[in-house]
């Protein structure tokens, strides 16, 4: 499947993209949760394939602190085009349009909602910290979910541990930058999962990190 970036700045690039969404397509997650949404590209990925799939009877949730990210003030290992908190774009006509004509934010919440609002239906984003905002909704219902926000050990250590608690069985968890060589606490926190619960564990294509509840 391929991987589309809509002129947006992505953490994802399109090859690598294009196997994640052969991962999400092998699932066919109905309701699909996002930890880590920046501008939205990944969700609007998502939301066209399940479209594909679904019709109209599916749903998306985005976990992000979006405009709230303060690299000055924040702890968290994050990467590179996230912590330099630019809007940098090479293409001169996409930094045309975005930070000279529109001069548009694009990892707001109001950016993000703007670019998905052709399933305005379907998505819901949620601004706040991972760890605060997951216990306050129902992780039951979700078929997949993707872990791409902080890269701290304490943060995927405390998702990891919200989610198994709360998820419902055969849920796909899949974390990306298992073996991002800045973030080694990735691959600890999984691992001890696995290892805590006697999981399987499946990694593809050196990046994303699969464990099936």
């Amino acid at each position: 499947m391929r991987y589309k970036v809509y002129w947006r700045k992505a953490g994802i690039k399109p090859e690598i993209g294009s196997k994640f969404l052969d991962i999400v397509n092998q699932k066919k997650p109905k309701n699909f949760l996002e930890i880590g949404v920046y501008t939205g590209v990944t969700a609007r990925n998502v939301l066209d394939l399940q479209s594909r799939l679904f019709n109209n009877d599916f749903s998306y949730l985005g976990i992000d602190l979006f405009e709230d990210y303060k690299p000055s003030d924040e702890k968290e290992i994050a990467p590179n085009y996230i912590r330099s908190n630019n809007q940098y774009l090479s293409n001169p006509l996409k930094h045309l349009v975005y930070n000279v004509i529109l001069k548009e934010q694009l990892n707001s919440i109001k950016s993000v909602y703007n670019f998905l609002k052709k399933y305005k239906d379907n998505v819901k984003l949620i601004k706040g910290n991972s760890i605060e905002v997951l216990p306050t909704i129902d992780l039951s219902i979700y078929d997949m979910i993707f872990i791409d926000g902080g890269h701290s050990y304490e943060t995927i250590s405390s998702e990891l541990k919200l989610i198994h608690k709360r998820a419902k069985k055969n849920c796909l968890i899949l974390v990306d930058d298992y073996f991002h060589h800045e973030a080694p606490g990735i691959k600890k926190a999984v691992d001890e999962l696995v290892k805590e619960n006697d999981y399987k564990l499946k990694v593809h294509h050196n990046r994303f990190a699969e464990i099936l509840l």
